[in-house]
């Protein structure tokens, strides 16, 4: 017989795991603008 899973389950795996995923990816694309900004900065800076 075919094992029943409850309505949502999948659901619930997958917006848990966004989450999840969510919060390194943020942190991965604020650390690039860091980054770049303080590579401009001190490229601006040097060249005055």
């Amino acid at each position: 017989m075919a094992k029943f899973r409850p309505a949502g389950s999948k659901k619930r795996k997958s917006a848990s795991n966004s989450k999840r995923g969510l919060l390194p990816c943020a942190f991965i694309v604020a650390l690039g603008f860091a980054l770049i900004f303080g590579l401009l900065y001190l490229v601006l800076r040097s060249g005055s």
